[in-house]
């Protein structure tokens, strides 16, 4: 199983050997405020958390593809492809996070470059949420794929906090 409550962000950038003294941690602002999504702030919101999605697929797939001399091509995050795990943690979590969150909105999408891979996370303000239990309970509230998808991946998905969640990671190696 790939869904770890223990590891830690350190942990994961040493292992995609992460070079603290580089510019390669990018972070793509979507909604700063402590105040909840409503019909007033959505279609900026909405507008802004797709087109962060797209950044962060052109960025990892020119980033890789230079860096690996061949093409690295995520797929489109709107097909939801499971075989394309960064695209669909992308819409899982980021869909979680406008449906469950306090704020019913993402904060914020980080991203780590390093040379064995990189690291992707995905916050939301406000209250945190206990993703041990929503794992092993099946909370129902909870209902989307994103835990389904988190069992069965084959990369490394982790949190900030396992009983306090507000970021979810997904470590991916090259």
């Amino acid at each position: 199983m790939t869904l770890h409550f223990q590891k830690q962000l350190s942990e994961a950038l040493n292992t995609i050997k992460f070079d603290t003294s580089s510019n390669n941690h990018k972070i793509f602002p979507i909604h700063d405020l402590e105040e909840e999504r409503s019909h007033h702030n959505s279609d900026h919101i909405i507008n802004k958390y797709g087109e962060v999605k797209w950044e962060v697929v052109d960025l990892l797939n020119t980033h890789y593809s230079k860096k690996l001399s061949k093409p690295f091509d995520l797929y489109n995050w709107l097909e939801f492809n499971e075989e394309d795990e960064v695209s669909y943690f992308l819409s899982e979590t980021g869909s979680n996070a406008l449906s469950y969150s306090q704020f019913k909105t993402p904060s914020q999408f980080q991203v780590w470059l390093g040379e064995k891979g990189f690291v992707i996370g995905i916050e939301q303000k406000g209250k945190g949420f206990h993703a041990e239990d929503v794992h092993h309970k099946k909370i129902k509230e909870n209902n989307g794929a994103a835990f389904d998808f988190f069992r069965k991946a084959k990369n490394t998905i982790f949190f900030d906090n396992p009983k306090n969640a507000r970021i979810i990671y997904i470590e991916h190696l090259l």
